[in-house]
């Protein structure tokens, strides 16, 4: 919860600054532990507890911190000074805010982990249960590497996948943009000219001036029924339960689902390679792994299974029971259980999956694109069609 404090600092200036905190209680006693002396404090926007904002410290400035702090480290910086180092060059507001409070634990003897740990939904769980196998290995630097090369991999796969999908919504968009204009304000023009034609006007013709006239007529009913549709599903996706349904229901589908469900399985095995890597016990590395998954349902299925783990059983066998995993990834995972070499063979699962996505989805594209421009022409050809089928009739009509 964000508020807007009017503070005086121990070098005597008065400032008003945004503080992050679960409630004023606890922002109150984070204020004079730092040395500052409230004067005034209100609320920040409620935007976020409304659903409608999130803020989280940007994937890029992340990679950016590990990378940086772990080389500040290896020069044999201290921690503290590290981190004053990273906070003087921070410019993001979120991520400064959350630095300096992050600084303010670790310098009163907090771990580096835990005060991570307390700013809750501003960074991924990854990256505390990172620290944690750092710390206990006493490989902070080596664990940030790692980490900062985990995060950079998603990041690219996520730049891929928006910048591949860029093309055709830009073509959805100029289609729906084209057809809007000629139902909305072409087509009404046409059937005021027809109203002077002493001809029966052909089926085709007539449906689509029939539709645009209630288009038109209607427009402003159609908006608010689409907006409180909109409104009705985003409540019904903020009950508990919701997510699940929906991503279940997405996996389903014919081709996206297999898509959606190899991605959140390279998602599962990178997470869970780069943990073990850093030395992290492997039910606490399903824990973290099974949060860090975008799917939801695929989440929640391995989370459900973490206790086999600890009842003691295998990875594969835990995993097998979730009926999320295709048969080639359990194989693999089960070679590497064998073999002592599980969190590489995880690695190598990731690596096989983003491959085999990046392959189908250029395939997918290379689809997209001509078969959204065939049914753009295809209905505007119909629309102009209709248009003029009536005056090519009347003209036959006439040299008859």
């Amino acid at each position: 919860m964000e508020y807007v404090c009017k503070v005086g600092t121990p070098a005597g200036e008065v400032l008003e600054r945004t503080f992050v905190a679960s409630d004023e209680v606890a922002l109150r006693s984070e204020l004079e532990q730092k040395g500052y002396y409230l004067f005034s404090v209100r609320r920040g926007l409620v935007l976020k507890e409304l659903g409608l904002a999130r803020p989280r410290v940007p994937t890029d400035l992340l990679l950016v911190f590990c990378q940086e702090l772990a080389a500040l480290l290896k020069a044999g910086l201290p921690l503290v000074q590290s981190l004053d180092v990273m906070l003087e060059r921070q410019r993001h507001p979120v991520f400064r805010r959350s630095l300096e409070a992050v600084r303010e634990r670790v310098r009163s003897g907090t771990a580096l982990s835990d005060a991570f740990r307390a700013e809750r939904d501003l960074y991924p769980p990854m990256l505390s249960a990172s620290l944690v196998a750092g710390e206990r290995s006493g490989n902070l630097e080596g664990v940030l590497r790692r980490l900062a090369q985990y995060l950079r991999l998603n990041l690219s796969l996520k730049k891929k996948a928006v910048s591949a999908s860029v093309y055709p919504i830009l073509l959805f968009m100029m289609m729906l943009v084209l057809v809007s204009i000629l139902v909305l304000k072409v087509i009404p023009q046409f059937q005021d000219f027809y109203k002077d034609f002493d001809v029966e006007l052909p089926f085709i013709t007539r449906l689509l001036m029939s539709v645009s006239t209630t288009l038109a007529h209607n427009i402003v009913w159609i908006l608010l029924a689409l907006a409180g549709a909109v409104m009705a599903a985003l409540v019904w996706l903020r009950r508990e339960g919701s997510g699940v349904t929906v991503d279940r229901f997405l996996l389903r589908l014919p081709y996206l689902g297999s898509l959606m469900r190899m991605y959140a399985t390279s998602q599962l095995a990178r997470t869970l390679s780069a943990l073990l890597s850093g030395g992290l016990p492997l039910v606490n590395a399903m824990e973290v792994a099974s949060a860090s998954v975008g799917n939801r349902a695929m989440a929640a299925a391995v989370g459900s299974a973490t206790p086999q783990i600890r009842e003691g059983r295998s990875l594969t066998t835990a995993l097998e029971s979730t009926r999320m995993l295709d048969n080639l990834a359990l194989e693999m995972v089960k070679v590497g259980e064998q073999t002592g070499a599980l969190a590489d063979m995880l690695n190598a699962v990731a690596d096989f999956y983003d491959e085999e996505i990046e392959t189908r989805m250029a395939a997918v594209l290379a689809l997209v694109e001509p078969v959204m421009l065939v049914c753009m022409a295809v209905i505007v050809a119909g629309m102009l069609l209709s248009f003029y089928l009536p005056l090519f009739e009347a003209i036959s009509a006439i040299q008859r």
